[in-house]
């Protein structure tokens, strides 16, 4: 139960009743005699609130639709003090000390740690999700990029509120909401980048700003560099748009992958409009340092190239790595460049729909923005929610999730090195995607069809993310220990 002293005081957070109807409960005590003064019951279900003066317990509900934790936080932020003389207890040290220890309050009571052990394939089907509905019962999947935990509890308190009150109408975007500002302050907050909130635009997801921007930056036939093996709907873009494919690889050496600049210098011709950067890269794990993000930022003002950077997996870099926005490399790099971004990867909500698009320029906004926004679909009221309780509030369970997902990524690099002889892994430095080298395996009829036929395991197939991949496949590692291990052990077991 995290405690938090405040002068004479004690304020408690304890998560109670698990299940759909509890929450967290907030307690201010005595610091010495541990007499519960003021107590908020902070449930889904029956939320009231506790006054203890001279020993009678006063209890006061709150009226139906109210989020309990935010009326909660809110009222003692606005009169702790008040509320302690009601009470009869001693009175809060400085305003600035009782700000700050709410602060960390409001952390623990929003974000109870998750069970990440927890999961089980019997917990995750029936799905309406594609992870676990592509393949039969009897395959483990660690395909595609979603991750099996549970998601933060500050998302599932927006989402239950918006439903429990019906609050399922039009959307108020493209009418102004927090998420240009938030975005802004998130940035600056990370990664010292400091962005303008009009220059911020929201979207359904990354996918579709990146078809968006090369749709309205480039014409059909020009062409479009992309760094492969690739992320695969960066392929499919430039293939379905009818846009030139000047692949330049990456080369992959005894430390790992790396950037050609000589190629990526020479390739294309006078019809090359833009980079497709994917950064931090997926399927590599690269998170690209500052000097390479140089010489790619250098070709690409001497070719006079648009940057669309995805950089959806920023919030998932390792130890003794860092994740530098391709657009905070300069002003001049930042006029030329679109950067996309969600709270998807990070926070697992994938299915709600939401992303961010922030333009170097005001140029690159009106362009993107000339295509009708009613062509580009609507955003739903739930996904702007979500991403704005993600960027908000759930800090503290994205720690947790990394924590545990840079575990999950030391045990597979040890258990590849240890018991799939033949396959070669550089850990990756982002993502919880690990890109398995089998080339030297000779699996037939591809180590995909290999491991799902042998070892009932689904990965992803290397070649989907370009030729360089071939040889190759992609496996998710965000997941419990136990579904890893087993499939894992299962992926040994086929080897031997």
């Amino acid at each position: 139960m995290p405690a938090f002293a405040l002068g004479e005081l004690s304020l408690e957070v304890e998560h109670r009743n698990a299940g759909s109807g509890g929450g967290p409960t907030l307690r201010v005590r005595g610091a010495a005699d541990g007499r519960e003064w003021l107590r908020f019951d902070c449930f889904d279900e029956g939320a009231h609130w506790h006054l203890d003066p001279a020993g009678r317990d006063a209890i006061t509900r709150l009226e139906p639709g109210v989020d309990p934790l935010a009326w909660a936080l809110a009222e003692l932020r606005r009169d702790l003090p008040g509320y302690l003389a009601r009470a009869g207890a001693p009175a809060p040290p400085a305003p600035d000390r009782v700000a700050a220890v709410l602060d960390a309050v409001e952390g623990a009571a929003r974000n109870p740690l998750p069970d990440l052990d927890a999961v089980r394939p019997a917990a995750r089907r029936p799905s309406i999700g594609e992870k676990w509905t592509t393949y039969p019962d009897d395959v483990l999947p660690l395909w595609v990029a979603d991750m099996d935990f549970p998601i933060a509890e500050p998302i599932r308190r927006v989402l239950r509120h918006a439903v429990d009150r019906s609050d399922l109408g039009y959307p108020i975007h493209p009418a102004p909401t927090a998420i240009p500002d938030l975005t802004a302050e998130r940035m600056e907050r990370l990664h010292g980048w400091r962005i303008a909130p009009s220059r911020v635009e929201i979207l359904s997801d990354v996918v579709q700003g990146m078809y968006v921007a090369l749709h309205q930056l480039s014409e059909p036939g020009d062409g479009a560099v992309v760094q492969t093996p690739i992320y695969p709907p960066f392929l499919g873009c430039v293939r379905k748009l009818s846009r030139r494919l000047d692949e330049c690889p990456l080369v992959l050496g005894p430390g790992g992958y790396g950037v050609d600049v000589d190629a990526l210098r020479a390739v294309g011709d006078a019809r090359t409009r833009a980079l497709l950067l994917c950064n931090p890269h997926n399927p590599s794990g690269r998170a690209f340092r500052r000097d390479e993000l140089e010489a790619i930022a250098a070709v690409a003002l001497e070719r006079d190239w648009v940057v669309v950077a995805d950089e959806i997996h920023q919030d998932l870099v390792w130890s003794g790595h860092r994740h530098v926005p391709f657009a905070s490399l300069g002003p001049e790099v930042e006029a030329r460049t679109l950067t996309l971004t969600a709270a998807s990867k990070a926070f697992n909500i994938a299915g709600l729909r939401c992303g961010v698009a922030i333009f170097g320029s005001d140029e690159l906004k009106r362009r993107f923005d000339a295509l009708p926004r009613h062509l580009r679909g609507g955003v739903g009221s739930l996904g702007i929610a979500a991403l704005e309780a993600a960027w908000r509030h759930a800090g503290p369970w994205l720690e947790a999730v990394r924590a545990y997902l840079e575990a999950n990524r030391a045990h597979v690099a040890d258990f590849v090195a240890r018991e799939l002889s033949g396959v070669v892994l550089h850990p990756p430095e982002a993502t919880y995607l690990a890109w398995l080298d089998c080339r030297d395996l000779e699996l037939r009829p591809s180590p995909y069809a290999f491991f799902l036929s042998e070892a009932k395991v689904a990965l992803s197939d290397g070649p989907t993310f370009g030729e360089p991949g071939r040889g190759f496949v992609r496996l998710n590692f965000a997941t419990s220990r136990a579904i890893l291990d087993d499939a894992l052990e299962r992926m040994a077991k086929a080897l031997r």
